[in-house]
């Protein structure tokens, strides 16, 4: 595994501290990229065959790869008890 993707996974998993709220201002603010992807695929995905952009596996491999992305953030920001 490349380094930069080492250093992307921790930067995801990395805690936030939910009661500073410049600091889940800017947690919210890093959400927004990952729901905005997120809403393009799915938006792709459910266009008419005849409209897509991109190959049903494709979009079902980004979409699956964007929710485990906003899962781990979420885990980061709400640790399991």
């Amino acid at each position: 595994m490349s380094r930069s993707r080492v250093r992307g996974r921790e930067r995801i998993r990395a805690a936030v501290q939910t009661t500073d709220p410049a600091a889940l201002a800017a947690y919210a603010g890093a959400l927004r990229p990952v729901v905005t992807s997120l809403r393009t695929l799915v938006e792709d995905a459910t266009a008419e065959p005849s409209k897509r952009v991109h190959a049903r596996a494709f979009l079902r491999r980004e979409i699956l790869k964007g929710i485990r992305e906003l899962e781990a953030r979420i885990d980061a920001a709400a640790p399991a008890e």
